[in-house]
């Protein structure tokens, strides 16, 4: 039997999958599970049966040599994907949180999903930074893989610290600490502020763990809305 890549329980895609709109990349179309190879009862032939992750969930058979072979880029010279079916990354959420923990003014971060690490260009990669030639070279790579390789992460407008602020100060119980908090972060020197009452009351630790817990949710959140699957 040829070799086969695969097996029970991988996730695959269809190279279609990179032809998708935005909307419809952020849902399972074009995902399967590997169930096995089998064998034809006439022929012998290896075949391989998979099922859908999307609509009904049906079941597939397919020659196990079609399944595997590449893609015709010839008909389709804008697929990037090399072979017909390839298992999908899992992206581990905690390379997300520490991005998302790591976010800088003028500076954009992006999972490469290939490499599955992250990279980070500056807003204007053509001012002058050391190193300049790398961050356009990289810039352009970024533009050119867009959304097949290179995926854009939350920035600080997105991750909105002060928001979350917000909702941990309304969590606490009501009295002089959450007034005295609410007060802090709704003046000039919020975050400054902010930082010195959670010393002042002891409570540093509770909002440490609860900005963490935001940030794995923010994660989670961008994981899904960009159709991306991660492990926790």
């Amino acid at each position: 039997m040829m070799e086969n890549r695969f097996k029970p329980g991988d996730i695959v895609q269809h190279f279609k999958r990179e032809m998708l709109s935005y909307k419809d990349a952020r849902t399972d179309k074009y995902l399967y599970e590997i169930i096995g190879v089998a064998k034809h009862s006439e022929t012998g032939e290896p075949m391989m049966v998979y099922r859908a992750l999307y609509d009904d969930g049906g079941m597939y058979v397919r020659p196990l040599e079609m399944f595997l072979s590449e893609v015709d880029h010839e008909k389709y010279p804008d697929i990037v994907q090399k072979y017909r079916f390839e298992k999908i990354k899992t992206v581990p959420i905690k390379l997300i949180e520490d991005a998302i923990e790591m976010t800088m003014d003028e500076w954009q971060q992006y999972l490469d999903i290939e490499k599955m690490e992250i990279v980070s260009v500056p807003d204007d990669p053509y001012m002058y930074y050391e190193g300049r030639e790398a961050y356009e070279e990289l810039t352009e790579l970024i533009d050119a893989e867009y959304r097949v390789r290179f995926f854009r992460l939350p920035d600080q407008y997105d991750i909105h610290e002060h928001s979350i602020m917000e909702h941990f100060v309304w969590e606490l119980p009501a009295g002089e600490m959450r007034d005295h908090l609410d007060n802090a972060i709704h003046r000039k020197g919020a975050f400054r502020r902010f930082k010195d009452s959670i010393y002042d009351y002891g409570i540093q630790q509770d909002w440490y763990d609860y900005l963490n817990d935001a940030y794995k949710q923010i994660a989670r959140d961008w994981c899904k809305e960009n159709g991306i699957r991660y492990s926790e």
